[in-house]
């Protein structure tokens, strides 16, 4: 089966319309229900519901979902490989989510790539979940979380730490509750766990990145858990102050593969330099 039949399949799921999947793709309409049908034939039922104004999956199509993900995943992945394999190159993906990614992993991509120098690096921002289902079919290498992940299959290694702190764009915020404006940004399990026993206001908003918590504040005003290297320079000019907090705002980071990658090697040789 082609791998464009797939894509096809994956882009009209997403966008729930054979028009616009074809602009996506740069195919006409009819290439796109082709390749529809092509599926629907091959699996001997219909993949989509079609109604005036709206498509949706069948429960036949909802099945197929993930498994064509790992099909264009695994065979995008492949061909990478096999390109790699003539220059003697061997390809590692890595995934980190997105609070991770700026918090730890960020400051120290770069110096990875100038050293790995007998890998091709692939790093990319994904949620937790996508991370699990990738290591556990191999189309991921490493995955980097806050909080490692359960599985016979996965090993899990802590790799260091990162600092957080309350940052405000006002030191008396936390008095008004009633034009405070918190982000909650979502640091994994454990920090949400303590987050929630130890805090009791309605955030005005949640987000699992960084980034997004620091620019909201700076626009509204208001107060987020960030890490502490990407408010100093906000703090140093007056933008942003520390508040005091009893929560634990040290944490962890892990790095998990699947024990039976074939790249082990490679992967311990990356952990000795995230370490």
């Amino acid at each position: 089966m082609d791998i464009r039949v797939f894509k096809t399949f994956l882009e009209v799921a997403k966008v729930k319309h054979f028009g616009k999947a074809s602009e996506n793709l740069y195919i006409t309409q009819a290439a796109v229900s082709a390749r529809i049908k092509q599926l629907e034939d091959y699996y001997a039922t219909k993949l989509f519901i079609r109604e005036k104004n709206n498509i949706r999956l069948t429960s036949a199509g909802e099945r197929l979902y993930q498994y064509a993900n790992a099909i264009v995943e695994q065979l995008t992945h492949s061909k990478l490989n096999l390109t790699l394999a003539e220059t003697n190159q061997v390809l590692i993906n890595i995934a980190a989510t997105p609070n991770v990614w700026d918090a730890y992993l960020a400051g120290s991509i770069s110096a990875i790539v100038s050293q790995a120098s007998e890998v091709t690096l692939g790093a990319e921002i994904s949620s937790r979940e996508s991370i699990h289902r990738r290591l556990i079919d191999k189309t991921l290498d490493i995955g980097v979380l806050s909080d490692p992940i359960k599985g016979d299959e996965l090993i899990n290694e802590k790799i260091g730490t990162f600092e957080l702190v309350l940052a405000a764009t006002d030191l008396d915020c936390l008095n008004k509750q009633d034009k405070f404006n918190y982000v909650l940004v979502d640091w994994g399990m454990a920090f949400l766990k303590e987050h929630n026993a130890l805090h009791k206001f309605t955030p005005m908003m949640r987000t699992t990145t960084a980034k997004i918590a620091l620019d909201v504040i700076l626009e509204n005003g208001g107060a987020a858990y960030l890490p502490v290297e990407l408010v100093d320079p906000y703090v140093k000019e007056g933008q942003l102050f520390l508040l005091h907090s009893n929560l634990n705002i040290q944490r962890s980071v892990y790095l998990t593969y699947h024990k039976s990658n074939a790249q082990h090697e490679k992967i311990k040789h990356l952990i000795c330099k995230l370490d």
